[in-house]
């Protein structure tokens, strides 16, 4: 934060963001952002993927985390304020035990639905 001194001695002080410090910031973050519940026979995950299809997921057990892949497009034009994320991402969840390789996928209003059934 940066501090500036007006004539009569009082502090100002503001923070100046530029683009770089938002794709700073985006990197920090993980996407796609996630819920995780762990039931009694199986694990069910979240994710949050507006754009996508759920054949343009790549979705991954190794050993006990998931692991999701894939690339968001970027939009064509002239931005005034771009927030949203885009681009190649790769995330690796842990999920704290054992499940099959064979997760369930469904897709509804953009959230990604992944059931895991947890072994022995």
């Amino acid at each position: 934060m940066n501090e500036f001194f007006l004539a009569n001695g009082s502090i100002f002080r503001h923070i100046f963001y530029t683009t770089a410090m938002v794709y700073d910031r985006r990197e920090q973050e993980p996407f796609p952002p996630v819920n995780v519940y762990r039931c009694v026979d199986r694990i069910l995950v979240q994710a949050l993927v507006p754009g996508l299809a759920a054949h343009e997921i790549h979705v991954s057990v190794d050993g006990q985390d998931l692991l999701l892949e894939g690339r968001l497009s970027r939009g064509t034009g002239h931005y005034i304020r771009e927030e949203r994320y885009s681009g190649r991402f790769r995330r690796r969840i842990p999920l704290g035990c054992a499940v099959h390789t064979e997760p369930g996928l469904t897709m509804k209003n953009g959230i990604l639905h992944i059931e895991l059934q947890k072994k022995g």
